[in-house]
């Protein structure tokens, strides 16, 4: 059984809202417009329910349509982005002091970062004065596919069919390399922290010099980290929004 033929059949199953709920899932999952074709394919519904879906949700203000496709509307933009920022927000209060340890044993820039559509967002970055050039700015967009975090990131996000063979070693091994390359810019290495279905994988990462990063010490410190975190937003999950 697809992926998608899984969550028609699931959408079925929770009646009109749960075919809405699975349309809306649909388009907020990727950053780029759909056509209602695309949309059809990816969801496993009827394209007659996907349009007559899509009629009354911009009717609602909940979708919108663009000469490229169907997009989110601002009703349902303004309230996932207020439910996003709150759990974004709840992610940097509990594992900071996890990063903030990370980073003092290691001297080298640290992040917690999460995917938004394409984009890493990072949440927590910390790094020596020394290095401030090549650590990213917390409110930076950087495109996933640049960096370890990023690719670590894609490797786990949810969707139909498979992920790339690169994408399906990472998520295989549960860590993403990144080297230096011949412009002398910083290694790096990311693991996984805890996903929600909801919400995505959040990850952890550093970045060094060539040479520097990639040892059994720094890579066995980041693990470890990364499962305490993890522990932790164990512990707390029902703080979490």
């Amino acid at each position: 059984m697809t992926a998608a033929l899984r969550t028609a059949r699931r959408a079925d199953a929770a009646g009109p809202i749960g075919r809405a709920m699975t349309v809306l899932g649909c388009l907020g999952a990727r950053p780029s417009p759909l056509s209602l074709a695309e949309i059809a394919r990816r969801t496993g519904l009827p394209k007659t329910t996907v349009h007559r879906l899509l009629a009354a949700l911009q009717a609602q203000g909940a979708v919108r349509r663009t000469p490229a496709g169907y997009v989110l509307g601002e009703a349902v933009r303004r309230w996932s982005d207020g439910a996003e920022t709150a759990h974004r927000d709840a992610l940097r209060h509990l594992l900071t002091p996890h990063v903030t340890e990370l980073y003092e044993a290691t001297r080298l820039p640290a992040s917690l970062a999460v995917l938004d559509g394409d984009s890493v967002v990072h949440l927590v970055s910390l790094y020596p004065r020394s290095m401030a050039d090549q650590a990213p700015h917390r409110a930076a967009r950087v495109p996933a596919a640049r960096t370890a975090l990023g690719r670590l990131l894609l490797a786990y996000r949810p969707g139909p069919g498979e992920p790339e063979p690169e994408l399906l070693r990472i998520r295989r091994d549960g860590i993403a390399f990144l080297g230096g390359g011949p412009s002398g810019g910083p290694a790096e290495v990311a693991v996984p922290v805890a996903a929600r279905p909801d919400r995505g994988m959040v990850a952890l990462g550093l970045a060094g010099r060539p040479g520097r990063l990639i040892d059994p010490g720094a890579e066995g410190l980041l693990r470890r980290t990364a499962l305490e975190a993890r522990l932790t937003l164990r512990r707390h999950r029902a703080a979490l929004p």
